[in-house]
């Protein structure tokens, strides 16, 4: 298996090689990020700018490459100047939540989604900002979500990990995206995660169709 992290983080992140390195027992690892911080650049792109002399071989390791353009665009980059065999994309960890409405501005997602977008598999992954916890578990994450996770083609999971110190008994919830600012309440993403302590994970996909009109002025 071919996994690449990519984020928007870049290339100084501090979670970069600790994620790499646990990937490593699933498969061939490379990381593929920005040059610098990319963060709250949604899903934008610099795509006139994805040429061969805005990419580079990094010094931090063995199969990691930056480039001077957006999350997304480190997918982009990749596939084009390293290899189109790539099993899995894993975004992040984001130094920071992205739940709710957030998901709209987070580059950690709109990377994510890029890979859905080209046929890849993905996984978003996000926690609080300098948060440690989800570390002992991430393993063990991976690995469920990696080989008993029935993958349905090139689905995204965006996955966010609560605040409690120790999250060895955290439940996971599959949820929605919550669509409103901060809910104190119900079943959507936020509230389960930050009021409820569960580990979270919401299927997306790029698809901006409101269903629900549209099937107001569809006929039979």
């Amino acid at each position: 298996m071919n996994i690449l992290v990519v984020n928007d983080d870049g290339i100084s992140s501090e979670n970069l090689l600790s994620l790499l390195a646990i990937l490593k027992q699933f498969g061939t690892v490379y990381a593929c990020v920005p040059n610098g911080e990319r963060s709250g650049n949604s899903h934008s792109t610099r795509k006139y700018e994805i040429l061969e002399e805005n990419f580079f071989k990094s010094d931090k390791g063995e199969n990691i490459y930056t480039h001077t353009g957006t999350a997304s665009d480190s997918v982009r980059f990749f596939l084009k100047f390293v290899t189109k065999e790539v099993d899995l994309v894993i975004s992040g960890v984001n130094a920071g939540f992205n739940l709710g409405q957030d998901i709209v501005y987070s580059g950690t997602v709109g990377a994510a989604l890029e890979a859905n977008m080209r046929g890849i598999p993905s996984i978003a992954l996000s926690a609080r900002k300098h948060g440690k916890n989800f570390w002992p578990i991430l393993p063990e994450v991976l690995s469920k979500f990696i080989h008993e996770f029935d993958w349905k083609g090139a689905t995204c999971l965006n996955i966010n990990f609560p605040d409690q110190q120790d999250l060895s008994d955290a439940e996971y919830r599959f949820t929605c995206v919550a669509q409103m600012p901060r809910p104190s309440s119900g079943d959507n993403d936020f509230n389960l995660c930050r009021n409820e302590g569960y580990i979270t994970v919401t299927p997306l996909r790029v698809d901006l169709t409101d269903h629900e009109i549209l099937k107001e002025y569809t006929t039979e």
